[in-house]
């Protein structure tokens, strides 16, 4: 769910300018990913923080994730608000928190820490936007500086090719979310978030078509 504090997501960008789009979903009517959605629990807690900008993406994934993993939390990242109930979930002492992203530099090497099964609640706290509005939001959240980080290092390519300069060595948003499950071992759902990711793909480009 788009957490209180945040705004409701409406789809400025265009599938086709040629084409009526879903006031919903986005997607250009006859392909709509309506009503397509089935809800799963899983062992894990999934909260996006999002960039302003995603929120009008019609190719944002992060909102998949919200569709069918319960109790997936979104909060739209402000520089100068923090989100009180996201921080206070980072700070509570029953969680154990992982920021999902890439160990590739010096200063995020130094915070990374493998999945370990643990007793806590396990929140995955994913960034969602381009990676120059991620590396901002990163850069720029005081909160987020201590959070120890878990890279996937994912071994194959996106299948997501919904925007240019896509960089087939990182995955989308939702691609992360289905390493994720599989990770802890929540096989069914993963499954099922992969597929209702590679639907919203199909539809998305015979749309655009």
């Amino acid at each position: 769910m788009v957490h209180e504090e945040s705004p409701i997501r409406q789809f400025h960008q265009r599938v086709s300018e040629a084409k009526d789009q879903c006031r919903v979903c986005g997607l250009v009517k006859g392909h709509c990913l309506c009503g397509l959605a089935r809800s799963c629990r899983t062992s894990v807690r999934f909260v996006l923080l999002t960039h302003e900008n995603e929120m009008t993406r019609t190719s944002n994934t992060g909102r998949l994730i919200e569709d069918i993993i319960e109790g997936t939390e979104n909060f739209v990242w402000s520089r100068t608000h923090e989100p009180q109930k996201l921080v206070a979930d980072l700070k509570d002492p029953a969680n154990q928190v992982y920021l999902i992203f890439p160990g590739d530099r010096p200063e995020e090497r130094e915070r990374l820490k493998a999945y370990e099964a643990t007793d806590k609640n396990i929140i995955f706290l994913i960034i969602d936007g381009t990676w120059k509005e991620v590396r901002k939001i990163l850069r720029k959240s005081p909160y987020l500086q201590k959070l120890p980080i878990l890279d996937l290092n994912p071994q194959s390519k996106t299948a997501y090719h919904l925007r240019r300069n896509k960089d087939d060595n990182h995955l989308c948003t939702a691609e992360v979310a289905i390493d994720l499950l599989k990770l802890v071992g929540d096989q069914d759902q993963a499954s099922q978030l992969g597929h209702y990711y590679h639907t919203f793909l199909h539809l998305y480009e015979e749309g655009r078509r």
